[in-house]
């Protein structure tokens, strides 16, 4: 088993705390620590097979990072030990951030929405009432959240070479926000995108069945020879990623079959 999603995750992670304690380089933080620039470099290689979970709490704690994120990243390398490399379920505090770091780096990117608007696509009063229905969010966090989304918007829909976005819409999506104030200007704004060269957004009937009954999901592609494809799906207890070659092409034949199923947007 060579290395995965996770290990490369956690490899990122520590190269970019220790930088940001101040060690430049591998020999420095390991001068300073008693250890060694080649046990060091083994973990920011994101190539071992096995990361010992307590090295890496080891290692993030000494660069100063706060304990939410050690205990995602000693989970993470439990999480390869116990399953899949190239699979994680991401529940904590920073569950959307790898989404954010991702998407602006992608050169396609599909979507599956059988419930919502997606969340690119999204007018900022829409995904507001959204917030305010689920009841989970105070106030002052729903504008946080929704500021939080509009530069995610910005940075994959506005960036000098954006990604070739192609989304499906259930028609149920639509229908479900018929009537309210929130209809015409969301379409609109739906409409608008559509219309972008790089922008493919299609609706799907409601009634029938489909590849993709399973729930909504989106995949992100990437050309630059280092970074895996990602399957990304969101539910209810968190995130869930998948990076295996085999499970990513299995979402795209998914995806694939579903599109001749919908319509684009009128």
């Amino acid at each position: 088993m060579g290395a995965g999603f996770l290990q490369d995750d956690l490899s990122d992670l520590l190269t970019r705390w220790r930088i940001r304690a101040g060690f430049s380089s591998r020999e420095a933080a390991a001068y300073e620590f008693g250890t060694t620039k080649d046990i060091i470099g083994s973990y920011e290689s994101g190539r071992l097979q096995y990361m010992e979970p307590m090295t890496v709490g080891w290692l993030l704690r000494k660069y100063g990072a706060p304990e939410y994120v050690v205990a995602e990243a000693e989970s993470k390398a439990k999480q390869i030990r116990l399953g899949s490399p190239n699979t994680w379920r991401d529940s904590g505090p920073q569950w959307f951030e790898r989404l954010r770091q991702l998407e602006p780096l992608a050169t396609t990117i599909d979507i599956f929405e059988d419930a919502y608007v997606t969340g690119l696509l999204q007018t900022r009063e829409y995904g507001r009432a959204i917030m305010e229905a689920e009841g989970m969010l105070t106030r002052r966090q729903i504008e946080e959240s929704l500021d939080l989304r509009a530069s995610r918007r910005e940075s994959v829909l506005n960036q000098a070479s954006p990604a070739v976005l192609r989304v499906i819409q259930t028609q149920y999506s639509l229908d479900v926000m018929h009537g309210t104030d929130l209809y015409e200007d969301q379409l609109s704004r739906l409409r608008q995108d559509n219309e972008r060269p790089n922008v493919e957004v299609y609706i799907l009937p409601t009634r029938g069945f489909h590849p993709s009954m399973s729930g909504s999901y989106q995949v992100l592609g990437f050309e630059d020879g280092e970074t895996r494809d990602v399957g990304y799906h969101e539910g209810p207890f968190g995130a869930h990623y998948e990076a295996a070659d085999k499970e990513t092409d299995r979402v795209r034949d998914v995806f694939s079959d579903t599109l001749p199923m919908a319509e684009r947007l009128r």
